[in-house]
């Protein structure tokens, strides 16, 4: 099967405005991806996701999903948490959503598994509902969030045991929090992994509130072609995208570098599969 990528419309954020969604579909297409993932935040946007339903037909790049995130410390009758539900009950049937879960309840630090219990109260019923419609809830990891690492993820997942909950790995995320471990992690989390996102970082020297930058996929120090060659030693075969959060600049031309640079790592995992194995163990 042919590896197919997506980009997140993160990459359409800047200082200077958000692109329209007709022109983030239509670069994101141009620049040859196959998909774009689209950012909704919170539940008040719930009814942006029924915009997927023509992604294709209007502008040729599939809909890969949606990002969203649950903040249970706000209670669960919040707008921006009760309108997931629904966005579950009404974007297209067969789409994932990307949850990532910023708080548990209020005061709890993150990876905190005290939260285990009220997420999975509100999860139950909205993967009953996902299930329905045909809807996987893929769980997000990411910094400072409830679920901020990866086993976090796998330990909801095992434990709720859905068929409709599954992960969306963002490597950033792990770079930032943790950094190492990586291959029992994703041995672990394979089972449930559905689509993994990518970006060039490197270890912020002056901060700026972040430990890591996000960058275009052909800069920076974390070695992304050693995670691309671990995936496939692994076997997943999902999508591989592009996070570009928060960097600014010229979208088209961070698109297609990362792109670019994408499809190299996969043809070099593809043509070296031993290449990289140093972080398998």
């Amino acid at each position: 099967m042919a590896q197919k990528y997506f980009a997140m419309d993160f990459a359409f954020y800047g200082t200077m405005g958000v692109y329209s969604f007709r022109d983030c579909c239509e670069i994101t297409r141009a620049v040859g991806y196959d998909a774009m993932l689209l950012s909704i935040w919170d539940g008040r946007n719930w009814a942006q996701a029924t915009e997927m339903e023509t992604m294709k037909s209007r502008y040729g790049v599939e809909p890969a999903g949606v990002y969203v995130v649950l903040n249970l410390a706000l209670g669960e009758e919040d707008p921006r948490n009760a309108g997931i539900v629904t966005m579950l009950e009404t974007m297209p049937e067969g789409s994932k959503v990307q949850l990532a879960i910023q708080t548990a309840a209020p005061n709890l630090r993150p990876s905190d598994p005290a939260g285990d219990l009220p997420v999975t109260a509100w999860l139950r019923p909205a993967l009953d509902l996902a299930q329905r419609r045909k809807i996987q809830v893929l769980l997000y990891n990411h910094l400072s969030f409830w679920i901020e690492k990866l086993g976090d993820a796998i330990r909801l997942c095992e434990k709720i045991a859905h068929p409709a909950l599954g992960i969306a790995f963002c490597g950033y995320h792990w770079y930032a929090v943790e950094g190492g471990g990586l291959a029992p992690l994703l041995t672990r989390a394979l089972p449930y992994l559905q689509q993994v996102n990518l970006s060039g970082s490197r270890r912020s020297p002056l901060g700026f509130g972040r430990v890591a930058t996000i960058e275009p996929l052909d800069v920076g120090e974390l070695d992304n072609f050693a995670i691309v060659a671990l995936l496939r030693r692994l076997g997943y075969t999902g999508m591989l995208g592009y996070l570009g959060w928060d960097e600014g600049g010229d979208a088209y031309n961070k698109l297609e570098r990362s792109l670019h640079a994408l499809k190299s790592m996969r043809k070099r995992a593809e043509e070296h599969p031993h290449w990289a194995s140093h972080i398998d163990a």
